[in-house]
């Protein structure tokens, strides 16, 4: 077996495998609870409420935000340096940097927020950022790269 290039911005299968799952399971519970809040609410005794399964998808996806972000800080200590290098992927990179960051700091806000002004506008910034985001994963997954 060939020793893994230091020099190389490919990730280890098993940093790339957590980023994959963790990635479809906050998409997938983000979407999820999109669709029960927006489209599945149950008819309570005075009027509409919440469909008793969002709370269990904003659960589930706080559980696997925190492998994410063990995922995406590793991609500052083995990814970003050396990928840095491939001018052909750093719009894609840059856009990635972008994309998690305003997910991270919107999801601080909905959950640490009080005030209903800014949670209002962070909820829409972070599920149409979110809704979007696997656009630009595969787009700078499979963007050409070329040898710097």
């Amino acid at each position: 077996m060939k020793p893994a290039n230091p020099n190389s911005p490919k990730l280890k299968a098993w940093h790339l495998q957590l980023l994959l799952w963790s990635f479809v399971g906050l998409w997938g519970s983000g979407i999820a609870w999109l669709w029960l809040h927006y489209f599945k609410q149950v008819e309570g005794e005075f009027g509409p409420s919440p469909n008793t399964l969002e709370p269990w998808m904003l659960r589930l996806h706080g559980f696997v935000m925190l492998p994410a972000l063990l995922g995406l800080g590793g991609l500052v200590v083995t990814h970003f340096g050396i990928g840095w290098r491939y001018a052909h992927k750093r719009v894609s990179g840059l856009i990635q940097c972008a994309l998690y960051l305003t997910l991270i700091l919107t999801g601080y806000a909905l959950y640490y927020s009080g005030d209903e002004s800014l949670r209002a506008n962070a909820s829409l910034s972070h599920w149409i950022v979110g809704a979007s985001a696997p656009i630009f994963f595969i787009w700078h997954l499979i963007a050409k790269a070329k040898r710097p």
